[in-house]
């Protein structure tokens, strides 16, 4: 700290782009800000700045710094940039993709105060606002380089202007509005710059427009008025603002064509209020006038034919009727010869088709059009280059700040969960809070909590939301208008995609509904997505908006008989069955030695390796389990027990509740179809998840039914199962005799069973026994025979978990050298398998550490325990990680 007191500073803030996205791991996001401060302090050296000599803070994926007051300004600026790139590009070069590093810089100088608790100022506010401006996000999203930069209006007025090395005409003037902070700044992109433009004119310098419309003609301005109330949307806002076309009566290098944004989305989500709200605030950029027209693409009414829009501009612009052409490409061409060199501001609300939109299109620059629709208008962004900008739900702060304004702050505040709950129901659509909203606020008897308890009933919810006399304000009305577009296949796959549980689905399980070929069902969820009624999601996948998913399964209920609605869900619940039954053997092969009886479906999905299967399994989890809640629930057994069988994969990829869950479904429908086979399968297989979570009754229990099942079955598999389960709960529960005994019984059935993989799963088991009691040359014996066995059958998650064993053993023979080597290729296994993670990786790093403990390598041993016990935490076994952490605790403390 330099003391007390005001300094002038260049100031500096870099932010990191996307730093807390989920992909980044916390391994990732260190890797990240070690990059930023290795990035920042080479370029500071390269303009001969020490790193030293400035005054930083760290923001955790920022960090902001105080430039020397003597440092030469443009000097420092010519030089930063292109360096602050080039190791950019070094760093991303050589690190993979999730610790790549994209920037946003804001510059700014002016006076900090220094005090005891660090430095504040103005200009320092200001300069995180710059940072954090919308315009300068939206610039560095859309460009391929990897920096974005932002000076503020002073900074680039008095130094960067005036500095040829710092390439002045490639930076581009922004509105920014950042909380209570309004300004301009300026944008460079050094990687990616615009293109150059002639010298701005200093701020605050205006020229006179010249052209203008004189005193006495009628400047039209069309607009209907926008709603008082506008919440959010503020960096769409932005990118508007960002997209107005320069005044070509200021700028000798005028834009070549005229400026079209396509602002799509689906019905209720506030397209023309957002369009109208930001007509209305900068239609004074247009001095030539505002032309506004509802197309009516959906909605009451016919849609507007062009002519029809064509003629109304033209007698706006004062053009007698009488002199209209009656053609129109006639009418076109009027309208292009009335708009060339002017600035006129075109909104074309609720359009339905780009031929629709085309002919009312300005031919030279200087004028912005502004289209919305339901539609995504792809011919318009392909042929016509229009900037697509697309509406989603609002988020939770901008819904919450919406209903706060229709019901009032204090009313709001006292019933807060109400709300929060109002909210979720009206999933954040723009239309529906305001419905549900206005709903309470307009009868003051009813209490925010008494409209949620009529939206909570999923059957009439719509209803509710559609109670209003106008149609326009009415949710079921409004979804409608698009359904009512539709052709016939399309609106048949919309109908059957609301019949799907999931919260999204794949092109298969699609096809699957539709009982159609994924190749004929692919163009049509293209358009359905085209029409905002589904929305595309990563990975090829498909999701509805809930309102829409019920509206959906309503035109379901409403058009489609109750056979074909059932079959449509066999179709789906088969798809599921079979895949994932497939994806289970492909990475449990014992799973296929009972095999449940699985119906194919007329086009399956093909799962090449074990990649590809446990991939699709963990893609669609939750759409495996609601499936077979569903078939639970209507007693589907035929599709209950299989889907039950499938979820071994949940230990490594759910939780073990519900895994549990799973099988107790899978048990109670085996039971009541009589198939004691499937029943004795569930029951060990939920046995042995209760004994890993500890639940030594449970696990007993099941263990026990299951054997007698075995028994009456005379099944040897089964029987072999049961004995080496219980031979292992007894290992858990430090009853080891009485495990060898068990495990004894076990081990010659299991000798021919499969490929030895069994046999290696006993052997395995018995030495765990056997050390238990001290005999560690028979554990030791037991432990290599599993691992050979289990190297025979090519089992490499069965071997990772045999080398534990083995370490084990190692370390009570007093070498724990040994033990680690073991420890280590176990873990390299365990990491290259997505299978297993506490046997493959958790429990030989839990030994790994107990060996480094023993030879006095407690550091290394301590970061072992930690990953060890954040596996447990993370797979859902907190007593597992309780006993990890106290062996590390147990390491730290004071002999």
């Amino acid at each position: 700290m330099a003391g007390r007191g005001s300094r002038h500073h260049l100031i500096v803030v870099a932010d990191v782009e996307g730093f807390g996205e989920r992909r980044r791991t916390g391994p990732h996001q260190r890797a990240v800000r070690d990059g930023l401060y290795d990035v920042m302090e080479t370029a500071f050296a390269a303009t001969g700045t020490a790193w030293k000599d400035c005054y930083r803070e760290d923001r955790g994926d920022a960090v902001f710094v105080l430039v020397p007051g003597g440092v030469d300004k443009a000097a420092f600026i010519e030089a930063v940039l292109p360096k602050v790139v080039t190791r950019l590009r070094v760093h991303n070069d050589t690190h993979p993709e999730a610790q790549r590093i994209r920037l946003r810089l804001a510059l700014h100088a002016g006076e900090v105060g220094y005090d005891e608790h660090g430095v504040t100022s103005s200009s320092l506010t200001l300069a995180f606002r710059l940072c954090d401006a919308a315009p300068l996000k939206i610039a560095l999203a859309a460009s391929p380089g990897v920096l974005a930069v932002i000076a503020s209006d002073w900074l680039f007025d008095d130094v960067v202007r005036h500095t040829p090395g710092a390439a002045p005409a490639t930076w581009r003037p922004v509105p920014v509005e950042v909380k209570e902070t309004i300004a301009t700044g300026w944008i460079t992109l050094p990687d990616h710059p615009y293109p150059a433009a002639p010298a701005p004119a200093p701020s605050g310098s205006r020229t006179v427009p010249a052209g203008r419309p004189g005193p006495g003609r009628m400047v039209p301005r069309q607009l209907p008025g926008s709603v008082r109330d506008f919440t959010g949307r503020a960096e769409h806002l932005a990118a508007l603002d960002a997209l107005i076309p320069p005044d070509p009566d200021q700028h000798e290098g005028r834009p070549q064509s005229v400026v079209i944004t396509a602002v799509d989305g689906a019905g209720g989500m506030g397209k023309t209020t957002l369009a109208l709200h930001w007509a209305h605030r900068i239609q004074h950029r247009f001095p030539d006038g505002t032309l506004y027209v509802n197309l009516r693409g959906y909605g009451p009414g016919v849609p507007v034919t062009p002519g029809e829009a064509l003629s109304g501009f033209l007698r706006a612009l004062g053009v007698a009727a009488r002199a209209i052409p009656a053609d129109v490409d006639a009418q076109a061409a009027l309208l292009r010869s009335l708009l060339a060199g002017k600035r006129v501001l075109l909104v074309l609300d609720n359009a339905h088709t780009a031929e629709q939109i085309r002919p009312l299109l300005p031919g030279t620059a200087g004028c912005m059009v502004v289209v919305t629709s339901r539609d995504s208008l792809t011919g318009l962004v392909v042929t016509d280059a229009a900037h697509r900008l697309t509406l989603d739900l609002l988020s939770p702060p901008e819904a919450l700040d919406l209903v706060t304004g229709i019901l009032g702050a204090a009313r709001t505040a006292t019933e807060p969960d109400a709300v929060d709950d109002l909210i979720r129901l009206c999933g954040r659509l723009p239309l529906a809070l305001r419905v549900a909203a206005s709903r309470a606020a307009a009868h003051p008897h009813l209490t925010v909590a008494d409209v949620v308890t009529e939206l909570t009933d999923d059957g009439t919810r719509l209803d509710i939301l559609s109670e209003f006399g106008d149609e326009r304000t009415a949710v079921r009305a409004v979804f409608d208008w698009s359904y009512r577009r539709l052709p016939p296949e399309q609106a048949r796959l919309f109908r059957r995609l609301g019949l799907h549980p999931g919260p999204d689905l794949s092109l298969p399980a699609a096809a699957a509904l539709a009982e159609l070929p994924p190749t004929d069902t692919r163009p049509l969820l293209a358009a359905l997505a085209d029409a905002h009624l589904i929305e595309p999601a990563a990975g090829g996948r498909y999701r509805f908006h809930d309102l829409l998913r019920a509206y959906a399964a309503d035109q379901a209920r409403r058009h489609d008989s109750a056979e074909d609605r059932d079959r449509a869900l066999e179709s789906m619940l088969i798809f599921y069955t079979h895949t994932a039954t497939a994806a289970d053997h492909r990475l449990y092969p014992l799973s296929s030695q009972i095999p449940a009886t699985v119906a194919e479906p007329d086009h399956p999905h093909a799962l090449r390796d074990l990649e590809q299967a446990w991939a699709w399994l963990t893609t669609e989890r939750t759409n495996i389990l609601v499936s077979l809640q569903y078939a639970a629930d209507h007693r589907l057994n035929h599709h209950t027990i299989p889907l039950a069988r499938a979820c071994s994969f949940l230990d490594s990829a759910g939780s073990p509740h519900e895994t549990i869950d799973a099988y107790s479904a899978g048990i109670a429908a085996a039971n009541r179809a009589g198939n004691r086979a499937q029943e004795a399968v569930l029951l060990l297989n939920r046995g042995e998840t209760a004994s890993n979570l500890g639940w030594w009754d449970q696990a007993r229990a099941d263990l026990e039914q299951a054997a007698t099942l075995a028994q009456a079955l005379d099944h040897t598999p089964l029987q072999v199962y049961g004995l080496n389960d219980h031979g292992l709960l007894l290992i858990r529960r430090g009853r080891f005799e009485e495990a060898v005994r068990w495990l004894n019984s076990a081990l010659p059935l299991s000798r021919g069973l499969d490929t030895g993989r069994w046999e290696a799963v006993v052997e395995g088991n018995l030495s765990s026994a056997h050390l238990g009691l001290g005999h560690n040359q028979i554990a030791f014996e037991h432990a290599e025979r599993g691992l050979r066995l289990r190297r025979q059958a090519g089992d490499r998650p069965g071997e990772a978990w045999a080398m534990t064993h083995l370490a084990r053993v190692w370390r009570h023979l007093g070498n724990p050298e040994k033990g680690i080597a073991l420890c280590r290729d176990a873990i390299a296994i365990g990491r290259s398998t997505p299978l297993y993670r506490n046997e493959t990786i958790a429990e030989p790093l839990d030994v790994l550490a107990t060996c480094l403990h023993q030879l006095g390598r407690t550091d290394e041993a301590l970061v072992c325990w930690q990953e060890a016990a954040a596996i447990y935490d993370e797979t859902g076994y907190p007593h597992k990680a309780a006993e990890v952490r106290q062996r590390l605790g147990d390491a730290q403390s004071p002999p």
